[in-house]
């Protein structure tokens, strides 16, 4: 019964997930991550797997992108490879929360809490505002929903009264599969705040059982085993580990975060009292939040009932060594939390290792929760014990303690159901994922599209104001019209010049900007009027976007200077013509530039022409032919260039040239990608800031571009090694726990 209601319990703000037909459109103040970014990212790494292709690259975002180092947790790899988006989605966090709300059930029963306790637990912790907010950010919601998971595991392996040690190499082993599923959802910082987690409660099993510990040598195997599970399941983690680390060292993270870069996106103190008071400095799902942001960063709120408890087990049963780790856990992760208003977290920043390579130290509000939903758990069980001490039992009925309990857990789910579900707005997924307009127009007018919405960060701030937070809905669906700058990409393949993205090459935000660098080549030369209500574009635009493929601008305004051929007008979404761009093409001549700023300043020179010149600023200095020569040499000639196979790991064009010139290709140069032309190897530069180019020598040919993600042959390797060796322990450990128990009978018998 306790675990039926736990599941009732934690589902109840999200019932509407068990109809598998709605998604939740959660927006941000720039883009969302649930909108625009990780589910969009997931159907496509999903299509790819249905398809038969390794998720390593995709061509319809951000004029390229690595999608090696996305999540690659098993549970959300396999609904989203094997269901439409809207059930997969839902069957995904669905999951996700009954992990939550059992898990902590699970240790609060550790913690040596009664079962309604336990549901307390259960119910605040899968029900908490952390998870509400994060929500929208799938892979860390995949990680930290098994942190109390995790720790049960840890728990009972470190138990010094288990029955065999088969038993405890099955715990460890399970342990590591389970740290394996954190590192695989593909958020680092989660995984890490788990693993801090676990190492701390280690240490204080290891300090607290010392009087009743036996030999050091059984101490040391069980510490050698936790630390070769841990490894394994860190290693498990490698396909996603390596990748992320050899895309950030071409990011804008390439190395270590200052201390202001790491907490500028402060925790706002006052905030504290939402906790007790969940929308008291106001709601940012009707935009009336009064602090500064990130609200969805700072609330935690667990059910008013469960805060008081909390504090009232914390007080009542502190002396108890498992109370006392979760009050020192809680309070220390909410110093963290807060960030600068505080010099623990400075201190923590200095010493503990790996904590400079993050931000939003917010994160650790995670932890706050699991803790408070834990001593709220030990509250209501301390409370029903009081009560049965008082009159109220005698008074009434010996049951009226238990009743009183149940009331708190259903007024908890009820409180919970009311204040939650307003952070998820849910739309009917038929709606949502039917194309727009815009999407037939776009396809009726070029069969290789690649689409472009100025200033789309600004769009959606504008559309946050105009929705009141997400209160009204309806001018997110109009805000699909314009197909900024992900949904287009995932959802109805119409390509993307830019996207919104974790981490991407510090040469392509030079173009394009993301959310952490906003200026950019493109942000200056289009403005979007809000007042004026029209489209303000550099006169150099028009031949930028033409270098870099994009065939379709978007716009919630009319232009006010005549740029591009309108195409036609659907919804809120005016649709421009880009003249004479191709995302292939043939040029004449090489410019070399000595910084990415002089690139972009001979780009948008009067005098550049696309077609006649290439800008490289990595070639060595013997590359030809110079625009000079090309001119010189010039025959007059148009040259030729047409892809003629795509997919995740190969671009194949024929080309013809009518001299020694280059080929152009207009998706964003990465590593990994190599070239052959006629199947001889050849170099590819970084061409106009953030694309590629390669010597094409006259004459006809078929040149062969192919990516290899660095660092994913190796990563999958070592993630398949390490989750063989985890199975291999989980089932040796089985087998032998096994046929020890059918040995005992035996000798008992004989």
């Amino acid at each position: 019964m306790a675990r039926i209601l736990v599941t009732l319990g934690g589902l109840l703000p999200y019932w509407r997930l068990l109809t598998f037909g709605v998604i939740y459109v959660t927006d941000d103040y720039f883009a969302s991550d649930i909108f625009n970014g990780e589910l969009t990212g997931r159907v496509l790494v999903g299509q790819m797997v249905r398809h038969g292709e390794a998720p390593v690259w995709t061509g319809t975002l951000c004029s390229g992108l690595p999608l090696a180092g996305s999540a690659a947790d098993p549970i959300g790899l396999a609904a989203f490879s094997l269901l439409p988006t809207a059930a997969a989605l839902d069957l995904f966090v669905i999951v996700l929360l009954l992990v939550a709300a059992h898990g902590a059930y699970t240790l609060a029963r550790r913690f040596d809490a009664d079962r309604t306790g336990a549901v307390l637990a259960g119910i605040a912790f899968a029900g908490s505002g952390y998870i509400a907010c994060q929500l929208k950010h799938l892979a860390i919601v995949s990680t930290v929903v098994w942190l109390p998971v995790g720790l049960v595991l840890l728990d009972r392996a470190l138990d010094r009264d288990i029955a065999t040690r088969a038993r405890r190499a099955l715990l460890l082993a399970t342990f590591g599969l389970v740290f394996a599923e954190q590192v695989l959802s593909g958020f680092p910082q989660s995984a890490y705040i788990c693993a801090l987690v676990y190492g701390s409660f280690v240490l204080f099993r290891v300090v607290v059982d010392r009087r009743r510990a036996g030999s050091w040598r059984d101490s040391v195997t069980v510490l050698t085993g936790l630390g070769i599970a841990t490894a394994l399941g860190a290693a498990a983690g490698a396909v996603v580990l390596l990748p992320l680390f050899e895309l950030g060292h071409v990011s804008d993270r390439a190395e270590a975060l200052g201390w202001e870069w790491s907490t500028r996106l402060a925790y706002w103190p006052p905030n504290v009292l939402t906790f007790l008071v969940p929308y008291i400095h106001g709601d940012i799902s009707n935009n009336s939040y009064a602090g500064p942001p990130f609200f969805w960063e700072d609330y935690g709120y667990v059910g008013a009932a469960t805060f008081l408890l909390a504090i009232y087990g914390a007080v009542r049963e502190r002396r108890r060594p498992m109370v006392a780790f979760a009050i020192m856990l809680t309070l220390i992760a909410y110093l963290f939390v807060l960030g600068q208003a505080t010099p623990v977290f400075h201190v923590a920043y200095m010493l503990i290792p790996g904590m400079k390579m993050f931000r939003f130290p917010t994160r650790f509000l995670v932890v706050v929760d699991l803790g408070l939903a834990l001593l709220g758990a030990v509250g209501l069980t301390r409370l029903r014990i009081d009560l049965l001490s008082t009159r109220l039992a005698s008074r009434f009925r010996p049951q009226a303690p238990a009743l009183i309990a149940g009331a708190i857990c259903i007024g908890t789910a009820i409180d919970l159901f009311v204040h939650q579900p307003r952070q998820n707005p849910m739309v009917a997924a038929r709606e949502w994922l039917a194309p727009p307009a815009a999407v037939r127009t776009i396809r009726a007018d070029t069969s290789q599209p690649r689409t472009f919405t100025p200033h789309h960060r600004d769009l959606h701030r504008q559309t946050f104001i105009r929705a009141q937070g997400w209160t009204d809905v309806r001018p997110y669906f109009e805000l699909r019209d314009v197909l900024a700058p992900n949904t287009g990409a995932a959802y109805w393949n119409i390509p993307s010049a830019d996207c919104y993205a974790g981490i991407t090459a510090r040469w392509s935000v030079d173009v394009w900007g993301d959310h952490n660098r906003e200026p950019s080549l493109v942000w200056y030369l289009a403005n979007l009027d809000f007042e004026a209500r029209t489209l303000r574009i550099h006169p150099a635009l028009a031949k930028v976007l033409r270098t870099y493929g994009v065939s379709h601008v978007l716009s919630p305004f009319p232009e006010q200077e005549p740029a591009f051929d309108l195409v036609g007008r659907e919804g809120m979404a005016y649709i421009y013509r880009v003249s004479g761009t191709a995302r292939v093409r043939f040029v004449r001549a090489a410019r070399q530039v000595a910084t990415d700023r002089d690139a972009m300043a001979r780009l948008v020179a009067p005098d550049f022409d696309p077609d006649e010149e290439i800008l490289l600023d990595d070639a060595a200095d013997a590359v030809h032919p110079s625009v000079s020569d090309a001119r010189a040499s010039s025959n007059g000639g148009a040259g030729r260039a047409i892809i003629t196979h795509e997919d995740a790991r190969h671009v194949v064009i024929e080309a013809e040239a009518p001299q020694d010139g280059f080929l152009l290709l207009a998706d964003t140069f990465h590593p990994g990608w190599t070239a052959q032309v006629d199947a001889t190897p050849t170099p590819i530069y970084r061409a106009n800031i953030s694309v590629r180019g390669i010597q094409l020598p006259k004459g006809r040919h078929d040149v062969r571009f192919t990516y290899e993600a660095p660092g994913f042959t190796r990563g999958l390797w070592i993630t398949v090694l390490a989750m063989a060796a985890l199975l291999l322990w989980i089932g040796g450990a089985a087998y032998t726990g096994r046929r020890n128990r059918a040995i005992s009978p035996a000798e008992s018998t004989g």
